[in-house]
């Protein structure tokens, strides 16, 4: 079980944007689903991303790891 994140920056009025996948859930056609998580704040952000990597996460870089 693969569990991945990555992150995005400033997506309209929102200023930080992560996309996660537990290793599990799957769309109907195979693909990976990934959940989100929407902040505007930095803080509330931080405490987020501490508890994926507390969790087994590891952040995606290159289009590779897609």
């Amino acid at each position: 079980m693969k569990k991945i994140y990555y992150l995005n920056f400033n997506i309209g009025k929102t200023k930080y944007v992560v996309s996660y996948h537990d290793g599990v859930k799957k769309h109907d056609d195979g693909s990976n689903f990934y959940d989100i998580a929407i902040f505007k704040n930095k803080v509330k952000f931080n405490k987020f991303i501490g508890g994926l990597l507390k969790d087994g996460y590891r952040e995606k870089y290159t289009m590779e790891d897609f």
